[in-house]
Formats: C-alpha cells, sequence, structure tokens
C-alpha cells in the first residue's frame, strides 16, 4: 500500500514539474529567437538581482520544506501497519506493561497517541479518550504549522516579484529622464529586463509554493485523520463494556510501570 502511495506521489510530482516546466520551455524557445540564441538562464540571472536573490532563496526554503515534508509525512512514520498490529496483538494477550514499553520506544505519531492514552489508564477510559485527542490535536496543528511556510512563500513571492517589476521601471524611465528624450531602446533594456524577469520568478515560485502547500495540507490531514482513528479503534479495548467483558483490568499508570520494571 506504502509503495502504491509513494508511486502515485512521484507521479503528482513528476507531472507537476512537466507542467511547470512548459512555460519555460516556451519562453526559452522564443528568447533564443530574440536575443539570438542567448541561453534562458543567463537571461534570468542578469535580470534578477537583488530581488531575484531573494526570490531563489525563498525557492531553496520551499524546496527543503516539501522535500522535508514527503520523507517525515508518511505511512511508515505516522501509521505503521506492523506497529499497530504489534499493539493490537499485546492489548488482546492483556499483556499491557509489554504494551505500553513497546509504544514507548515507537517514534511514529501513532505510539505517541498510545503512550498519551495509555499513561491515564488508571484514570479510566474517558481520561484516556481525552489524553488522545488532545495529543492528535497537538500534532495536526505543529504540522500545519510547518506546511503554512508554503503558503507564506506562495504569498510573498509574488510580491517580491512586483518590487522587481517596480525597480525596473523606475530604472527605465529614469533612463528615458537622463536621455532627455533621445533614448534608444537598449537603454530600457536593462530596466524593463529587471521588471520582467523578476515578475516571472515570483509567480513561478508562486505557483509550485501554493500548489505544494494544497497537497502537503491533504497529506498531513490524511496522516493524522488516520492515526488518530487507528489509536481510537484500539483504545475501544479499554471501553468498561468491553473490559468487564472480558475480564480485563485497566492498563498500569506509567509510574507504576517504571516501578515494577
Amino acid at each position: 500500500m506504502e509503495s502504491n502511495k509513494c508511486k502515485r506521489t512521484a507521479a503528482m510530482l513528476l507531472g507537476l514539474m512537466i507542467i511547470a516546466s512548459l512555460p519555460v520551455a516556451h519562453a526559452a524557445a522564443q528568447s533564443d529567437d530574440l536575443e539570438q540564441g542567448r541561453p534562458f538562464l543567463e537571461i534570468l540571472w542578469d535580470g534578477a538581482e537583488w530581488p531575484g536573490t531573494i526570490i531563489l532563496l525563498m525557492s531553496l526554503t520551499a524546496v527543503t520544506i516539501i522535500a522535508e515534508h514527503f520523507w517525515s509525512i508518511r505511512e511508515g512514520t505516522m501509521t505503521p501497519p506492523d506497529e499497530i498490529e504489534a499493539t493490537r496483538k499485546l492489548i488482546e494477550a492483556r499483556k499491557f506493561k509489554e504494551c505500553i514499553e513497546y509504544v514507548r520506544k515507537g517514534r511514529s505519531m501513532f505510539s505517541d497517541l498510545m503512550m498519551a492514552g495509555l499513561r491515564h489508564g488508571r484514570h479510566g477510559f474517558d481520561a484516556m479518550y481525552e489524553a488522545v485527542d488532545e495529543r492528535a490535536s497537538t500534532w495536526t496543528s505543529r504540522l500545519f504549522r510547518r506546511v503554512e511556510y508554503l503558503n507564506i512563500i506562495g504569498n510573498l513571492s509574488p510580491l517580491m516579484g512586483l518590487l522587481g517589476t517596480v525597480l525596473g521601471m523606475i530604472r527605465a524611465f529614469s533612463a528615458m529622464q537622463g536621455a532627455h528624450g533621445a533614448y534608444k531602446p537598449e537603454n530600457l533594456a536593462g530596466g524593463i529586463s529587471l521588471a520582467l524577469v523578476n515578475t516571472f520568478l515570483g509567480l513561478a515560485v508562486a505557483i509550485i509554493a501554493l500548489g505544494f502547500f494544497g497537497i502537503c495540507r491533504n497529506r498531513v490531514d490524511a496522516q493524522t485523520v488516520a492515526a488518530h482513528a487507528a489509536a481510537l479503534d484500539l483504545l475501544e479495548y479499554f471501553r468498561p463494556a468491553a473490559m468487564s467483558a472480558n475480564g480485563n483490568q485497566p492498563p498500569p499508570a506509567d509510574n507504576q510501570t517504571q516501578s515494577g520494571s
């Protein structure tokens, strides 16, 4: 299942990269005619200046956030099936102390939620349920805050591009004023290039950042809901009706587990 999700994610990334590269390729093809074979990247490099440098840093930050997200937010780190199944078997076998020790060693969201619930075992089922809910809310808020930086980059990069546009137009009209009406097209080229290049860079970064912002938010929502649901599903074993039907006792508190070990 996880491999299929990885394949779908890779296909989605490849598709977005291809779509994003189409305008660049088209612009590069046109620039070859207009600039007599001058490389498109060279045009970007010459026209970017300091607003483009800031946009470049923002794009590198966005790529880092996206790569870190796809590495950390996945089934293996959020809801490992083998971990869930092992926890279920320990609970069904009424090996509560072993279960606490097992989930304590886990690093996934599911293990953290289960540990939060099992710590409140002596306070009853309702306390365990509330502890899992609160811990899940903490996880969800933290992961959404990390993804929110993509939204910030996606909204700031067009503004930086607009700033470059304004600077370029100021430069172009300053050249016109300095020439006293005897300006040539090449006198305006630098300012116009600065304006258009920074606009292009800002829009390109915004499109990619906002697109992945939506994808990452959906992934966070799906994975956190899955981990929360898995923890609540196993928590049903500790409902009073289920405990009395099976003749079980609630799991020991965390301090009792440590003193017993």
